[in-house]
Formats: C-alpha cells, structure tokens, sequence
C-alpha cells in the first residue's frame, strides 16, 4: 500500500517519521533500518497509517561498523561525524527502504527534515542543552559506574567513552549545521567531490564509546560493550 498510494499522508505518518529520521541519522545507528541489514526497527500502525518505533540502539555513534567491512572503527570517526544526512542509508539504495525514500522525492519533505534537523540543533546543541544534560547525567551515574562489582568495564574506560561521546556528538552537530547552510556537501555524492570541507574527527576514535567485540559469522550472534 505505501508503494502504491499518490498520497503519502494517507498512509505514513509525516511528521512523526521525518523526526525519527532526524535522531535517527544524527546518532548514526548503522545496526538498523537504514544500514546493510535492514533490521533492528518496528512499524507502528493506526488507522492505516504508519510510524517508525525505534529499537537497538547499542550500536549507535559509528559502534557498527559491518557496512565497511571493519569490527569497529577506530580510524574512520571522520567519515561517520560527516554522515550526510541527504543520503541517510549505507549497504544498500535509499529505494529499498521505502519508509523513508519518500522524503527524498520531494522538495516539500525535504525542506521540513532539513527545517526539523535545524530545529534539533537549535534546542539541544546551539541552547547548550545537550553539554548540561550530559554533564548532569555523567555526575548522577558516576559513583555507581565507579563501585560496580560487575561492570564490564573499567571506571577509566567509562570517562574515556563519555569524553568521546561528548566530542563526537558537538562535532556531528557541526557538520550537521553546516550540512544545512551549505557548507558541507549534504550526499555521499558531494562529499567525496569535495572532502576537504568536512569536519575533521580524526582524532578520535568511535570505539572508546563502545564497539562490537565477537560475532559468531555462522551464527551472527553479536556481543558488544
């Protein structure tokens, strides 16, 4: 029915998928919908029209790194900071993912996800809402992060992922802005025409923030951290 009807409203919820799509693409959740394994979501149905439930995001921040053949990245920070948010899958054509090609087929579309993305870095990032947040969420959990008997990691481990996760998401949000003014090529298509403009994250590594540490190939059981 989406791929038939002449009226997208008629059967996908447009406002509440384009937002999915702006967090979703921010967080560079490759485990997912819109990377190579087409999983990792649900669709929401009411009345005939469909939303986007998200779900599995332990991978996020550039932590699944199968579309580029590596189990985790610990080089490529660059290219997943400048993730351009006009071409938003990887592994596959933005024509096989039907619940979110429609945005890309019309001016209209795209200007409300490119006004719902500005609208995102103006009241989490441009406000400094997402540094306080951050900061206070790291001091809340901090002390039992600290005295976990069972943790698997080490209490140094957690302040390097919260350094890098910080950095990561204030440099994301750069290339985003500039994504959005015109600044940045906005498609894979643009950026490797004109990789000098992007936002160099090449010194740090997405792996600190968590990675995929054993898959079973024959089973494709995965474990992360």
């Amino acid at each position: 029915k989406l791929s038939e009807s002449e009226t997208i409203e008629d059967v996908v919820d447009v406002e509440n998928v384009i937002k999915y799509l702006v967090v979703h693409d921010f967080v560079q959740n490759s485990d997912s919908y819109t990377g190579s394994m087409v999983h990792n979501y649900y669709l929401y149905e009411e009345n005939g029209v469909l939303s986007m439930v998200p779900w599995d995001y332990n991978l996020a921040f550039g932590g699944f790194a199968m579309g580029s053949g590596m189990m985790g990245d610990t080089t490529g920070a660059t290219s997943t900071v400048n993730a351009p948010i006009d071409t938003p899958v990887s592994g596959g054509t933005l024509e096989s993912r039907p619940m979110v090609a429609w945005i890309f087929e019309s001016e209209e579309y795209v200007g409300l996800y490119h006004q719902y993305y500005a609208e995102f870095m103006e009241n989490y990032f441009d406000s400094g809402y997402f540094e306080k947040m951050m900061d206070e969420t790291v001091a809340l959990i901090s002390p039992y992060i600290e005295k976990d008997p069972t943790a698997f990691f080490s209490y140094d481990e957690f302040l390097t992922g919260v350094k890098t996760l910080r950095e990561f998401s204030l440099l994301r949000a750069e290339s985003i802005s500039g994504q959005i003014s015109g600044s940045i090529p906005s498609t894979q298509e643009g950026q490797r025409a004109n990789s000098t403009a992007l936002v160099d994250a090449s010194h740090i590594s997405t792996s600190d923030m968590g990675s995929m540490v054993g898959m079973d190939m024959g089973s494709g059981v995965f474990s992360s951290w």
